[in-house]
């Protein structure tokens, strides 16, 4: 560790020893937690009166962590797992189920919403969280209020609205490898009580942190840009309106995959070919690739929210918006120096929504909300693939022996392939997907007494699918100048690399009901019990990809059912809140990614095919916490236990090297679920003179180790790991300037954030998490 980073360490833990120590002879009888708010039943109430699991983290909170990721923010969130290399293969996972989106046939099951819009691609919320009210965190099925594939929970995400008080908030960071990041916001008033603006930006760069030995170059850097705009009107107390308008541009060099385990098939090739495959070595943050690419996404979106009192207990509100995002990018198909083949893939989603809601009172007992859901979304995507004067060689150098047994070709050198046979073909891949969604919903809760509170709702939603998926092949040098065997070797080996001409129609249509049932219980003014149970739903959809005969072209509807059990309480003086929640869900038709077995002897797998689980049961336990030990001193602890395991799933795919395509993983665990996650963290302050404040925190998650893909190949499994940020600043009292010095991954630890699989069945790929970067943060505010 460099001897900064010791003498931060020191001072950060002789200042919380200082301070802590004359903060408790200063310490007044009666702490309180402070008081907020949250709208996860579509109204305000306090967290502590909501009969859901939740956590909820506040803007003001992510802003003094550094935490403008959900990438990052999965660290407090204990049981949320964000996975995937970049903004197309973008999943995020509760409660051990969820985090996968490889194909782009599939949505996630974790529904995320920003300021009420529903983001139809999770790769939406894979960009930076501007100006953020609060992030909250709902687990478990959301089937009734959030409704669009909440079989897993829900990411409700409030960003700041436009004030009437003049404010402007300003922060410059730095750090190394090249850290640079800015973001700012200003809002006040355009007309005096009637209508407010208020716009904030960012900017964010990083430099690469991978050598590719192949031309000395830096890979990893990466930078992204961004701004949201927004008007408040309020020509009188009985009418509001919000517009919204965003834009965000990234560059997602930094996601960078490094080899963590090569395949039997995948050596066999480079030992044919000479090239000399380097030991997998992720965390040394090596490659030797030629043709490194370079992910580009962008989005725009535009919302218009419209609030009518009807009178002094019912509010209509209406929610249109529009949105786009755009995905671009090339890749390195083989991961190696040699030329085989080289990818550009070009995504573009389009979706427009609409949301009509009623909400309101009637009388003291029963709260209500009721309303209407239109959905439309089209992808359309174009994939080219083209070959280098490696591929011929390349595909041949695992299908020796057959080839001589079965065609009489005996190649003993790769100068022996004819690389025409591949060099220069194209492949094709196009498709479009379109999309309808209704719904109308409606939930009601009732206090027979004031203590005891029953909750029902239903969801009746219905989905329309209907897509198209193409592959063809061109630029193929004539075979006709080659001797006879060459002739049908060559045709074989197109056969294998490139496939021959695909067209596929499909179409899907459902109709489902989603439900919840709750009652809660408030015991006294500091505990509250509930117990709920809740059916969710996620539409099933079209396999976006090639599929040969041992996948169905088009998957099931996963639907999802979920006990809870939860206390909520406050106590020690308003100094302490505690929620723990106990569950089970069981998961009919999961939605898992997998790969298909060949159709033949030469054929490769398919990979990146949906199939349907039969049954997945999830179970465990949930803790959130606050303590406000001293005046200046907080303590939170999280805590997730999950034992999430497959029931039944006797077609499942096998490991790569075991020899055999179909397992029975029945009673095994599920890829992509961590059965610990913890989260804790200290934050104090110090009252100085001159108006000053020192202040501190300390941050520490731990995540146990899982597989990072469905069949658990060698190389597919994410090491556990625990990861601590220490920071140390000093302000004035009021706010409005601080300056901080933090250490983020303070130990320096290896850990993996994502797993893909690579060209051959059994190479996987992976990205590794930052090193540790000192820094510096100022903040202004006004």
């Amino acid at each position: 560790m460099p001897g900064s980073g010791y003498r931060l360490l020191l001072f950060s833990l002789a200042t919380w020893a200082w301070a802590s120590v004359n903060g408790a002879q200063q310490a007044p009888s009666t702490l309180t937690l402070d008081d907020t708010t949250v709208t996860a039943r579509r109204r305000e109430e306090a967290p502590q009166d909501v009969p859901i699991p939740m956590s909820v983290l506040y803007g003001e909170q992510l802003d003094e962590a550094g935490l403008h990721r959900l990438q990052d923010i999965q660290q407090r969130v204990p049981g949320l797992v964000v996975s995937g290399h970049d903004a197309r293969f973008a999943g995020f996972g509760l409660r051990g189920f969820g985090a996968t989106t490889y194909n782009d046939g599939l949505e996630g099951s974790v529904g995320t919403y920003v300021d009420g819009v529903y983001q139809a691609r999770q790769g939406m919320a894979f960009t930076e969280l501007m100006d953020i009210e609060r992030l909250e965190i709902l687990r478990g099925p959301q089937g009734t209020l959030f409704g669009k594939n909440t079989t897993a929970g829900a990411l409700n995400i409030i960003t700041r609205q436009p004030t009437f008080q003049p404010e402007a908030n300003f922060e410059a960071r730095y750090g190394e490898h090249g850290l640079r990041e800015y973001r700012g916001a200003i809002s006040g008033p355009l007309q005096d009580d009637v209508l407010a603006g208020r716009l904030n930006v960012f900017n964010s760069s990083v430099d690469g942190s991978v050598d590719n030995l192949q031309d000395g170059t830096r890979l990893g850097d990466a930078d992204s840009q961004g701004l949201r705009g927004q008007l408040l009107w309020t020509p009188n107390p009985d009418f509001s309106a919000r517009l919204i308008a965003d834009h965000a541009e990234q560059n997602e060099a930094g996601n960078v995959l490094l080899v963590n385990h090569y395949s039997a098939q995948t050596r066999q090739r480079a030992k044919f070919l000479g090239y000399p495959l380097a030991e997998p070595a992720p965390y040394k943050r090596e490659t030797r690739i030629d043709a490194p690419g370079r992910p580009r996404t962008l989005q725009n979106g535009v919302s218009l929210e419209l609030n009518w009192e009807l009178d002094t207990a019912l509010r209509l509100t209406s929610i249109t918006a529009y949105r786009d995002w755009d995905y671009r990018a090339a890749r390195d198909g083989d991961s190696t120096a040699l030329s085989v083949a080289e990818s550009e893939t070009e995504l573009g989603h389009r979706q427009f929504s609409q949301e009509w809601r009623l909400s309101g009172t009637a009388g003291a007992s029963i709260d209500y909300v009721a309303g209407l859901y239109y959905l439309h979304q089209q992808l359309d995507r174009k994939i080219d693939v083209e070959f280098g004067k490696d591929a011929a060689p390349w595909f041949v150098g695992d299908q020796l022996e057959p080839l001589k047994k079965l065609y009489g070709i005996n190649f003993t050198d790769p100068k022996q392939v004819p690389a025409m046979l591949l060099e220069g073909a194209q492949q094709r891949y196009d498709g479009e997907q379109r999309g309808d969604s209704r719904a109308i919903f409606g939930q009601l809760s009732w206090r027979p007494i004031d203590a005891l509170e029953l909750t029902g709702g239903l969801r009746y939603s219905q989905d329309r699918k209907d897509g198209w998926v193409s592959r063809g092949v061109s630029n193929l040098a004539p075979l006709n100048g080659l001797p006879a065997v060459f002739q049908a070797g060559g045709q074989l080996l197109r056969g294998i690399a490139l496939g021959g001409g695909y067209y596929r129609e499909d179409g899907i249509e459902e109709h489902n009901v989603s439900s919840l049932l709750s009652a809660s219980y408030r015991f006294n003014d500091a505990v509250m019990g509930y117990i709920s149970g809740s059916r969710g739903y996620k539409a099933g959809g079209i396999n976006f990809d090639v599929v040969g005969p041992f996948t169905a072209p088009t998957f099931e509807p996963e639907r999802a059912t979920s006990l809870e059990l939860g206390i909520k309480t406050r106590f020690w003086d308003e100094r302490a809140m505690l929620d723990l929640a106990v569950y089970q869900t069981d998961v009919d038709n999961y939605q898992a990614l997998t790969y298909s077995p060949p159709t033949s002897l030469f054929a490769p797998p398919l990979r990146d095919n949906l199939i349907n689980v039969g049954k997945v049961r999830l179970r465990g336990i949930e803790l959130d916490s606050a303590w406000q030990l001293q005046p200046q001193l907080t303590w939170r602890l999280g805590l997730a236990w999950s034992d999430a395991r497959y029931r039944s799933f006797s077609n499942a795919p096998c490991p790569p090297a075991s020899g055999q395509w179909t397992c029975d993983l029945s009673g095994d665990r599920l890829y992509n679920a961590p059965q610990w996650n913890l989260s804790s963290g200290l934050d104090h302050s110090y009252p100085l003179a001159y108006g000053l404040e020192a202040y501190s925190g300390i941050d520490y998650s731990f995540r146990s180790g899982y597989y990072g893909t469905l069949e658990g190949g060698a190389g597919s499994y994410q090491p556990s790991y625990g990861l601590t940020h220490l920071r140390l600043g000093l302000r004035s009292q009021d706010r409005a300037w601080e300056v901080e010095g933090w250490v983020r991954n303070l130990f320096d630890r290896h850990y993996i954030t994502a797993v893909y699989s690579l060209l051959g069945a059994g190479d996987y790929g992976v990205m590794t998490g930052s090193e540790r970067t000192l820094g510096t943060t100022v903040r202004l505010r006004y």
